[in-house]
């Protein structure tokens, strides 16, 4: 019996509020001014009564918590209840593809029991470019290309993407034939990784003369993340194309996973200071802080470097050794109940 409850009379009802049901309706977070609402894949605001969401520091139940923000909404909806009742509305601050598949399983009706497993699947794609299935990667891929759209815009989509992803090609071929290259060069061996398990740490050596080597590029990452991603467990990424270097913070390390907590980040800044000491020109390196969602550490001018291979690794090495025997430069779950 509950504290407080005893001394109620038998014959008393008590009435209790029905759970809320869904779909909800999406309020773009400029238009809540402050209604009562449930957030998605991001932090709460005035009028939040529920967050839903892996980002750092939030509170969102822990018997929710999961690895992608979609897997957490998919534990809400399984449990009757969870939905506080004296909400409508459902926002989102900002424009990915976890977020948009969270909105979109809580506004759309049906959709989480006709494509819950493949919405999971694309959320891990789109967030950690970590690859399950063709269909998850192109559901992913399509959803970055919808920005333009904006959330309404894309929202509406939504169903039709998870109901017949090839059906997209318009919106997700060239990022998709940037993965086909890049995982052309992995199976060419231009593209060769080597986990180093006891730094947590990827050494991808890519061949940036090999005849898919601009193709395999996307965005600002000299070879696709998701070819790489997809075929190492190790968060920590220092890709090595000729001599352009970089060594970045996957986003796992960012959010607050839930089947497992990775090796804290570490701050490289110092690092960044030997390796511009060493350069011959001078030239500038510099490491974006272990707080931002994906740090890099890279000169900062986009030149090649002139140090070798052998002491540019030599020297990463030895920092990420000596720095992990130091104090977390970033902890996502600073205050969190313990996970695993």
């Amino acid at each position: 019996m509950r504290p407080g409850t005893k001394h109620r009379p038998r014959h008393r009802s008590v009435s209790r509020p029905a759970p809320r049901a869904v779909p909800l309706r999406f309020v773009p977070v400029d238009e809540l001014d402050g209604a009562p609402h449930v957030v998605v894949d991001g932090s709460p605001r005035p009028g939040t009564r529920l967050t839903l969401s892996h980002w750092p520091g939030t509170p969102t139940p822990a018997e929710l918590w999961a690895d992608v923000s979609a897997e957490i909404v998919c534990r809400a909806l399984d449990r009757p209840g969870t939905l506080p009742v004296d909400a409508d509305a459902v926002t989102l601050d900002h424009f990915d593809a976890d977020g948009m598949l969270s909105l979109a399983l809580l506004v759309v009706e049906g959709l989480a029991e006709t494509h819950r497993d493949l919405a999971v699947r694309a959320a891990y794609a789109g967030d950690f470019d970590v690859v399950h299935d063709r269909s998850a990667a192109l559901v992913a891929f399509a959803l970055a290309a919808m920005a333009d759209l904006g959330m309404a815009g894309a929202l509406a989509r939504v169903p039709a993407l998870l109901a017949q992803p090839d059906a997209f090609e318009d919106d997700w071929g060239p990022e998709a034939a940037a993965f086909e290259a890049a995982c052309r060069m992995l199976a060419d061996g231009a593209v060769v990784i080597e986990d180093l398990p006891e730094l947590d740490l990827a050494v991808v050596t890519v061949d940036p003369n090999h005849r898919l080597a601009a193709a395999a590029a996307w965005g600002d990452a000299i070879v696709h993340p998701a070819a790489v991603h997809s075929a190492t467990p190790c968060l920590r990424v220092a890709t090595v194309a000729g001599r352009r270097y970089q060594v970045q913070f996957r986003y796992e390390t960012w959010v607050r996973l839930a089947s497992g907590r990775p090796r804290p980040r570490v701050d490289l800044s110092g690092l960044a200071g030997t390796l511009q000491a060493a350069e011959p020109d001078g030239g500038p390196w510099q490491f974006d802080g272990a707080g931002a969602i994906t740090p890099r550490l890279r000169r900062s001018d986009g030149d090649e470097s002139n140090l070798s291979p052998d002491r540019f690794r030599s020297e990463l090495c030895s920092a990420l050794a000596e720095l992990d025997r130091g104090p977390a430069a970033w902890d996502p779950y600073a205050g969190a109940a313990p996970v695993g």
